[in-house]
């Protein structure tokens, strides 16, 4: 067990390694009646197919571990929701490119609580007849997301930059690739990624850390898991075969996307999280709603509220996605085109600007320091490995010149495609 301290946030974080391999992570924080607790596994819609042992490959269908998230909760005696309900707990979980997580929070009975959160997540119960109930419902919520116009224009985008990739495909997968779902599969995955060295528990909020620690130890010894070596086997990055495509759907008005693939090697740790901030004020300085530029297109009617940029590093994939809804398209397009083109002057021009964003960006996390839900859903950050405490000093420690790095990498080669989504 070791406690790293934040000695300006006046926070500590006590973490530890099972014999078992389970990594845990506690944040206690007395001054609050409440307490979080989230168990987090490093697989997620990315992962398409995966080796234990050495042994044959195993193909994922797209949708499997959104699935496998929903068919955890349902056990032979019942439903974990309601177990958890039970104990006075609210409970969740989410499902990403990346990882699913689940998570409670509670005023009570916490120490019940933790106990039943490790206990429904390592021990699986699959049937036919389960799985094939499942197929149904989550067809249903695949339905929803294709009517939904915002998730067809940014899915249409990922499929222009990353054509027939698995982050180019919906989370939820499609309903030809649920329905090859079996529990054996179910079951070959959850041996796989949910094995106690997959997994990292982290818990913030009103807690004894050493009693805590002692029933996760206990919790954990009365359970025989296999350990097994496990490969993931990632698919390859496909070149862009088009720059534009359109498609017809039913929208008021137009909405059209524009992406950027950025062409850099894979950040991690530190440095891909320094990146996210770094893009996130580069951003912010070239098409933030305080910019002239913002003002200028907005009271042209160019663009509205609904304008955004972003910028996303998730494993092997970087790059920045502008969405839009407007019926000036060619001019919209040109103006991007054009601010891209320009900058680093526009960068060197705004350099005060930077010094405000930064401040406003350091407040937001502080911010988040007084909720525990973020700091324990950002407590186990399984991209880059560092917690919201180290993001808030990162922040804090950013200057300019890690601003015009950063410009560097994302838009010194711009090859802009777009996605748009006409009036049918």
């Amino acid at each position: 067990m070791k406690t790293k301290k934040y000695t300006q946030l006046k926070e500590n974080v006590i973490e530890d390694v099972l014999p078992n391999g389970l990594r845990v992570s506690l944040v206690p924080k007395n001054n609050y009646h409440k307490t979080f607790a989230v168990i987090t596994t490093e697989y997620g819609a990315l992962d398409t197919a995966f080796q234990i042992n050495n042994e044959e490959p195993i193909i994922i269908p797209p949708g499997t571990a959104h699935f496998l998230e929903h068919k955890l909760f349902e056990k032979e005696d019942g439903d974990a929701f309601a177990g958890f309900g039970a104990l006075g707990a609210d409970a969740n979980a989410f499902t990403n490119a990346y990882q699913t997580s689940y998570l409670f929070s509670t005023s009570q009975n916490f120490s019940s609580a933790l106990s039943y959160l490790l206990d429904f997540v390592q021990a699986p119960y699959f049937t036919q007849q389960t799985v094939a109930k499942e197929q149904g419902i989550i067809g249903q919520e695949i339905q929803m997301y294709a009517d939904d116009p915002n998730w067809k224009v940014y899915m249409g985008l990922l499929n222009l930059m990353y054509p027939d990739t698995s982050l180019a495909t919906d989370i939820a997968g499609t309903q030809a690739s649920i329905a090859l779902i079996t529990p054996e599969l179910l079951y070959q995955i959850h041996r796989a990624f949910y094995q106690p060295s997959q997994l990292h528990l982290q818990i913030v909020g009103r807690f004894d850390p050493d009693e805590i620690l002692a029933l996760i130890h206990q919790n954990q010894a009365q359970k025989v898991i296999e350990s097994v070596d496990v490969k993931k086997i990632t698919n390859e990055i496909n070149t862009p075969r088009e720059q534009n495509m359109t498609a017809s759907f039913s929208v008021v008005r137009p909405k059209v996307a524009f992406g950027l693939r950025i062409q850099h090697d894979i950040l991690k740790g530190e440095a891909g999280a320094k990146m996210s901030e770094v893009a996130d004020i580069v951003n912010d300085m070239l098409f933030g709603e305080q910019t002239d530029w913002y003002q200028s297109l907005y009271s042209q009617g160019i663009i509205d509220t609904e304008f955004s940029v972003s910028y996303d590093l998730i494993r092997e994939y970087q790059f920045v996605s502008i969405i839009a809804e407007t019926t000036e398209i060619v001019a919209l397009t040109e103006a991007i085109q054009k601010r891209l083109d320009q900058y680093q002057e526009v960068l060197l021009e705004s350099r005060e600007s930077f010094e405000q964003i930064r401040r406003a960006t350091l407040g937001e996390g502080i911010q988040r320091l007084n909720s525990l839900e973020s700091i324990a859903l950002r407590g186990d950050d399984v991209l880059f490995g560092i917690n919201l405490f180290d993001q808030v000093m990162l922040i804090q420690n950013l200057t300019f010149e890690d601003i015009l790095t950063g410009a560097e990498i994302l838009y010194r080669t711009v090859h802009l495609q777009r996605f748009i989504l006409q009036q049918q």
